[in-house]
């Protein structure tokens, strides 16, 4: 698991959402957290690229709330 966290970070993401995101990778579960770390269209699309090319079975999406300055991230395992 941190290989692929400190994966995840080298593209720009939170150590917070990292771990979090790399935990549902290695455990292959769904999950879903809000925090304050700023995650942008760029870092988001890296993200897509490096869970399609490393055939991880997971969706990722976030959305912003912007009247909170959080974010909402919710990851989807599936078989």
């Amino acid at each position: 698991m941190g290989e692929i966290c400190d994966k995840l970070m080298e593209m720009g993401l939170s150590e917070t959402d990292a771990e979090a995101l790399a935990d549902c990778i290695a455990t292959r579960k769904s999950c879903s957290w809000v925090n304050t770390d700023e995650v942008d269209n760029a870092r988001l699309q890296k993200l897509g690229e490096f869970i399609k090319s490393n055939g991880y079975k997971i969706r990722v999406s976030v959305e912003s709330v912007p009247t909170r300055g959080k974010y909402i991230w919710e990851v989807k395992a599936f078989q």
